[in-house]
């Protein structure tokens, strides 16, 4: 008899009650064990303060769901679903960023805003220390005040990277009004993690066709790969290390393809596209794709992937140890998906996030 499936609540309760029960010491005091490049945390002051503003994600049409129970927040029981969690799943350390970046126009909004997103996460960190990481938000569009909060972020909070969304109020973070950005992290060797805005492109042939969540967020992560190779940006700023989310949506079986095509419409680049592509990193979210997984590893070397989980997100589907499992379940050998797994993070934050 087939049993009926569970609810995205029900399975994340599941998820959770197993987690506490039965999570074994973390795997981190060997010095071993996953670093999540791609989790978020749901700061509800600073959700509160931005949606007072008028800042909201148009994908969940409000705020963003907070079942119970939930390891999303950041109260303390919370916090310590998602330990139990990240034990059970052999995660040594998550690195956070926010799904809702502080993007306002008003100047003074966005800069109150970023600091007190940032503070928050490093309060976090500070609280758990080697177990939490996270990136730095930036008050963008503001460039000088960006520039002000990265410093800050990374010279003051300990951040060990910078995030920003894949657009920025209907501009692609490529634009070049953003390269003085590029430029500070050029000079610092910075980890930049960029995610989808979740606005489906700002198409009515997505966001009308209800696939805003569903698909938008894999058509924002490779038209961004792709506005970074028409600028040239990985190319001009090679010591940035930028990672792209959920595998670079679709990215992988495009190279042919741009390599032939691209030179046409954008002459003058400095290399082929798919030489731009293995520049970049890719993190490992697909909701199980061992075809993804496959076929990344085959375009963009298995140097390239990075272990992430979007957490929390993927709880409403699978349990968090088998968002990681899917990658030694996937057909690679098992040095390849141990290096995705234990080795690949470590090197590119050189430390950071140790």
């Amino acid at each position: 008899m087939i049993k009926p499936m569970l609810s995205r609540r029900r399975l994340i309760g599941c998820s959770v009650c197993a987690a506490l029960a039965a999570a074994p010491a973390w795997a981190g005091r060997t010095g071993r064990g996953i670093i999540d490049v791609h989790a978020h945390v749901q700061i509800e002051s600073y959700l509160a303060f931005v949606g007072e503003a008028g800042l909201k994600r148009p994908a969940l049409r409000g705020a963003p769901v907070t079942n119970k129970p939930s390891p999303a927040s950041d109260d303390d029981a919370a916090l310590s679903l998602r330990l139990a969690l990240m034990n059970q799943a052999g995660v040594r350390q998550q690195v956070l960023s926010p799904t809702l970046a502080p993007y306002l126009a008003d100047i003074g909004i966005a800069v109150e805003a970023a600091r007190r997103l940032n503070d928050a996460h490093a309060r976090l960190v500070a609280d758990h220390p080697g177990r939490l990481a996270s990136y730095v938000s930036l008050p963008l569009p503001h460039i000088a005040e960006s520039l002000a909060e990265m410093r800050r972020g990374l010279d003051s909070l300990g951040m060990v990277g910078v995030t920003m969304q894949s657009e920025c109020v209907g501009l692609s973070i490529a634009d070049d009004r953003f390269t003085p950005l590029f430029e500070e992290m050029n000079s610092r060797r910075a980890v930049l993690f960029l995610h989808p805005a979740i606005v489906g492109m700002r198409s009515p042939l997505i966001t009308e066709w209800s696939l805003t969540a569903a698909a938008g967020p894999l058509f924002e992560d490779a038209a961004v790969a792709l506005h970074l190779m028409v600028k040239a940006i990985p190319s001009r700023f090679p010591d940035i290390r930028i990672i792209i989310p959920h595998l670079g949506g679709g990215l992988a079986v495009m190279l042919e393809r741009l390599d032939n095509q691209l030179k046409l419409s954008v002459p003058g680049l400095p290399e082929p596209p798919s030489a731009t592509a293995r520049r970049l990193w890719y993190d490992t979210v697909s909701h199980g794709s061992g075809v993804g997984l496959r076929a990344a590893v085959d375009a963009f070397g298995v140097d390239r992937l990075l272990p992430g989980s979007d957490f929390p997100v993927l709880l409403g589907f699978e349990t968090y140890d088998q968002t990681f499992d899917y990658v030694r379940r996937a057909g690679l050998p098992r040095r390849q998906a141990d290096q995705i797994l234990q080795t690949n993070a470590s090197r590119l934050f050189e430390g950071r996030a140790a």
